[in-house]
C-alpha cells in the first residue's frame, strides 16, 4: 500500500475505533484505490458484509477533492438496529424521541466520517435527504442545526414511499470537500430568495467553477389553481398544473443562478421529483422547450410528497458558472432513446449519467416473462438491473470511463425487496467490487413494469 493509502487507512481507524458497533471497524475497512487513469484518486470506505450480508457497501466514496456520502440510514453497519436509536427494549420512548435520536446518529456518523477525510459539515455542496413521514423531516431538522451549526448545505427533502432499512425513515446523501484554496464555497443568498427558518440551508454555492443548488419548486402563487369561478368551462383557460408548475420552478431558479454567475445553459445535471408518474410526459414538453440542444443529464423520480400539499414538482441542480475553462459536453451514447430521458453530461472530472430504465434495445421492459415465469429467482429486478448497468457501461465508454471510476448509484425500486436482484447483478458483471449505492422506494415508474431505476456519477479526475 502506499503511503498515502496507508495514512488515509490509518485515520478511518481512527474513526472506527470511536464507533459504537461491535466488529464495525473490519466492516468499514478502507478498499484499496483502483489502479487505472482517474481512479488512483477515488478512495471507497467500504462496509463489507453489509449487516451480514454478501453486500460490500461503499456508504462514501472520496474522489479527488469531493467527499461523497450514499445513502446514509440509522442503523449499524454490522449489526443493524441498535438501542442508541431504537431505545430501551423495555420502555423505547423514553429520553429523546424515536424520530430525533434517529437523525442525531445518522449525523454524528455523517459527521465523523467527514472527519476521518480531514473536512466536515461546513464544506458541504450538496445535501439530499428522503423521508417516509413528514414528521421525521421536523425531526431532522432539528437534529441538523445541531450538528450543522448555522450552514446548511443546498438541500432537496422529498416524501417517498420507504427507505433501504425497513425501520428507516430518513436517508441522506451528501457531497462535501476536503478543505482546500481552490475549492473555497461562495454561499449564494440571493435578496427576495427566501428559506423556511426551520430548514435553514443556503439556496446555493458556488465551488471553484461549480455551482451546486437546492431543490426548488414552483412560486407559492403557482402552486394554487388560476380557475376562476362560474362553472366548469372555465378551466379551460388554465394550464395544466403540472405545466403552471413547471414554468414558474425554471422562473424561480433563474434568480438564483444569476446571482451565482450562471445559467440554466450550463446544467450538467438536473435531478427532478415529481408527484405522479402520468405527469412526467408534459413536464418534459415544458423542460425541453427551455434547454434546447444541449440538455444537462436529468433523472426523473416519482415522489410521494413535498414541504407543501399543493405542490407536485422540485428540481435540484448541478451546473457549471459562466465563462468556466471546464465545459459541458454532452455525451451521447449507444443506448435504447427509451431508457433516458436525456443524455449523459461531462463537466470537467464529472460525468452524470442520467436517469436508466430497465429499457432493452427492443423497446420493452427487461425481464418481465422470465420473472413472472420464476419469482423465486428474483429475475425481475436482476435482468432490469443488468440492462441498466450495461446501459451505464455505454455511458462509461462513451465517456472515456469504467465503472470503477463510479462514485454514486441512486436506486429508484417499486418494493425495496427488488435490490436483493440488483445486489445479485452487480456481483455477477463487478464480483466483490464496493458497491456506492443509495436506495429507497419510490411510486411506480412511468414504464409499465419497471422495478428499478438508476443514475450513475463517475469522477474522471
Amino acid at each position: 500500500m502506499s503511503e498515502s493509502g496507508r495514512s488515509v487507512d490509518i485515520a478511518r481507524r481512527s474513526f472506527l475505533g470511536a464507533a459504537s458497533a461491535v466488529g464495525v471497524a473490519s466492516l468499514l475497512r478502507s478498499s484499496p484505490a483502483h489502479a487505472q487513469a482517474g481512479a488512483s484518486a477515488i478512495t471507497p470506505v467500504v462496509a463489507n458484509n453489509l449487516v451480514g450480508s454478501g453486500v460490500n457497501y461503499a456508504h462514501t466514496v472520496k474522489a479527488g477533492p469531493f467527499v461523497f456520502i450514499n445513502g446514509h440510514e440509522a442503523f449499524d453497519f454490522a449489526a443493524g438496529p441498535i438501542q442508541a436509536v431504537e431505545g430501551a427494549s423495555g420502555f423505547s420512548s423514553f429520553g429523546k424521541p424515536r424520530l430525533r435520536r434517529e437523525s442525531d446518529y445518522l449525523l454524528e456518523r455523517m459527521g465523523k466520517v467527514l472527519k476521518s477525510f480531514g473536512t466536515d459539515f461546513s464544506h458541504g455542496v450538496r445535501l439530499d435527504q428522503y423521508y417516509t413521514d413528514p414528521n421525521s423531516t421536523r425531526a431532522y431538522h432539528l437534529a441538523r442545526f445541531a450538528n450543522m451549526g448555522n450552514y446548511i448545505p443546498p438541500s432537496t427533502s422529498i416524501i417517498t414511499e420507504g427507505c433501504f432499512g425497513a425501520k428507516s425513515t430518513v436517508q441522506t446523501s451528501l457531497i462535501a470537500l476536503v478543505p482546500d484554496p481552490q475549492w473555497r464555497l461562495n454561499i449564494i443568498r440571493p435578496p427576495g430568495v427566501t428559506v423556511s427558518p426551520t430548514s435553514g440551508y443556503a439556496p446555493a454555492v458556488v465551488a471553484n467553477e461549480f455551482v451546486f443548488t437546492a431543490g426548488t419548486g414552483p412560486m407559492v402563487k403557482d402552486m394554487l389553481t388560476t380557475d376562476e369561478p362560474g362553472g366548469p368551462t372555465t378551466r379551460w383557460r388554465s394550464q395544466l398544473p403540472i405545466r403552471r408548475q413547471t414554468e414558474s420552478a425554471i422562473k424561480r431558479i433563474e434568480t438564483i443562478l444569476k446571482a451565482a454567475g450562471t445559467s440554466l445553459a450550463n446544467c450538467l445535471k438536473a435531478q427532478v421529483h415529481i408527484a405522479g408518474a402520468e405527469n412526467f410526459a408534459d413536464f418534459l414538453d415544458v423542460w425541453n422547450a427551455h434547454v434546447g440542444s444541449q440538455p444537462p443529464a436529468i433523472s426523473i423520480t416519482p415522489a410521494t410528497g413535498f414541504a407543501s400539499v399543493e405542490m407536485i414538482l422540485e428540481i435540484s441542480y448541478i451546473l457549471l458558472k459562466d465563462g468556466a475553462t471546464r465545459k459541458k459536453e454532452v455525451i451521447r451514447a449507444d443506448i435504447p432513446e427509451m431508457a433516458a430521458y436525456s443524455p449523459a453530461v461531462r463537466g470537467g472530472e464529472l460525468v452524470f449519467s442520467p436517469g436508466i430504465l430497465p429499457i432493452t434495445r427492443e423497446g420493452v421492459v427487461a425481464g418481465l416473462d422470465k420473472g413472472d415465469a420464476f419469482p423465486g429467482l428474483g429475475l425481475h429486478s436482476q435482468m432490469q438491473a443488468h440492462t441498466i448497468f450495461e446501459h451505464a457501461e455505454a455511458i462509461a465508454k462513451a465517456a472515456g470511463t469504467t465503472m470503477k471510476n463510479v462514485t454514486r448509484i441512486d436506486y429508484w425500486v417499486t418494493d425495496i425487496r427488488e435490490f436483493q436482484g440488483i445486489a445479485l447483478a452487480w456481483a455477477a458483471r463487478y464480483g466483490n467490487a464496493p458497491h456506492p449505492f443509495a436506495c429507497v422506494v419510490t411510486p411506480k415508474f412511468a414504464a409499465p413494469g419497471a422495478r428499478v431505476m438508476a443514475d450513475f456519477w463517475f469522477y474522471t479526475g
